[in-house]
C-alpha cells in the first residue's frame, strides 16, 4: 500500500473534514452519546461550509495550527493537526492537536507515521517538546503512552455540554 501526507489546501477541506467526522463517530462511540456523535454527522456540511469561508482561495493553514491529511491509496483515511500549546503550564510547547485515523487504517503503522510527521513539524517551527490532549476512555491513551508520552495532567472538558476527562501527555526532547 502506498501512502502519503499533505498539508491542506482550501479544496482539501471536505475530505480533511469528512476523515475527523468519520474517525469521531467510530473513535467515541460508547464513550460519547449517540445523540452528540449524531449531531457532528449531520453538521457535516455547515462545518465544512464554515471552514472553507474562513480561509482565502489557497491559505487553509494557520501560522499557529496547520492541518495535514494521510493518504493511503490515493483515498484520505487519516488527519492530524499541530499547533503552540494551548496549555498554560506548557505554553512553550508544541501540541500535537488532532490525530485520527479511519478504523480501515488502524493497527497499519499509520498513526506512527503522522505521529512522527506531527513532531518533524513541531521541530521545523522550533519547538522541543509537545503536549497531547486524549480524553481518559479514548483507547488511543495506550498509543500516546506507548509513543513514549508522560501522563502530566487529567483535565475536564466539555464537549457537546458533557463534561468528560482529558489526560495530557508531555513528549520531551522531540529530536
Amino acid at each position: 500500500m502506498s501512502y502519503y501526507i499533505k498539508e491542506i489546501i482550501k479544496e482539501d477541506i471536505r475530505d480533511y473534514l469528512t476523515v475527523n467526522t468519520k474517525a469521531w463517530v467510530e473513535t467515541y462511540k460508547g464513550i460519547m452519546s449517540d445523540e452528540f456523535l449524531e449531531k457532528i454527522v449531520v453538521d457535516h456540511e455547515q462545518n465544512v461550509k464554515r471552514l472553507e469561508d474562513k480561509f482565502d482561495d489557497t491559505k487553509i493553514n494557520e501560522p499557529d495550527y496547520i492541518r495535514f491529511l494521510l493518504y493511503v491509496d490515493n483515498k484520505p483515511v487519516g488527519n492530524m493537526a499541530i499547533c503552540k500549546s494551548r496549555e498554560e503550564d506548557y505554553s512553550s510547547s508544541g501540541e500535537l492537536c488532532t490525530l485520527y485515523l479511519l478504523n480501515e487504517a488502524k493497527k497499519k503503522g499509520y498513526g506512527k507515521i503522522l505521529f512522527d510527521k506531527a513532531k518533524e513539524e513541531l521541530i521545523k517551527q522550533g519547538y522541543e517538546d509537545m503536549i497531547i490532549y486524549c480524553l481518559k476512555d479514548n483507547p488511543t491513551n495506550e498509543f500516546y503512552k506507548h509513543m513514549g508520552g508522560e501522563l502530566v495532567l487529567t483535565k475536564i472538558r466539555n464537549i457537546g455540554g458533557k463534561d468528560y476527562e482529558e489526560n495530557v501527555y508531555y513528549y520531551n526532547k522531540l529530536k
